[in-house]
């Protein structure tokens, strides 16, 4: 007979957000702020790129990591956060206006559980 336990992630979900309440600086950073917004049918992440003049922007989606590199040509910056919800099944949809970066990441699953990468020329 074993104790193994299960990973539930409800309750990863439910610490990690618990977290992020009592602590909502968490994820700022003055260098690459990235906001985490909730709809009822979607995760988004905005970042604003204003500190910067990016060359291209890469993404990339993996488990339930969120990488984003942003390349530029004074400086590289990467910033990645650990999200309460798996990507890899997800429906993502980026979007770069008025250099603010917009990830929409669907709350619905698809069959395919595959690692997700993005590089995005930047041109203002």
């Amino acid at each position: 007979m074993t104790n193994a336990k299960q990973f539930d992630s409800s309750d990863f979900e439910e610490e990690w957000m618990k977290q992020f309440f009592d602590d909502p600086f968490a994820l700022y950073d003055e260098t690459l702020p990235i906001d985490l917004y909730e709809t009822s049918t979607e995760y988004i992440i905005e970042t604003e790129l204003s500190n910067f003049t990016p060359c291209s922007l890469r993404i990339t989606f993996s488990g339930y990591d969120f990488k984003l590199a942003v390349i530029s040509d004074e400086q590289d910056y990467e910033k990645t956060m650990m999200l309460p919800f798996f990507l890899n099944d997800k429906q993502i949809e980026t979007e770069c206006q008025n250099q603010i970066l917009s990830v929409k990441i669907s709350k619905q699953a698809n069959k395919d559980e595959t690692s997700v990468s993005f590089h995005i020329p930047f041109h203002e």
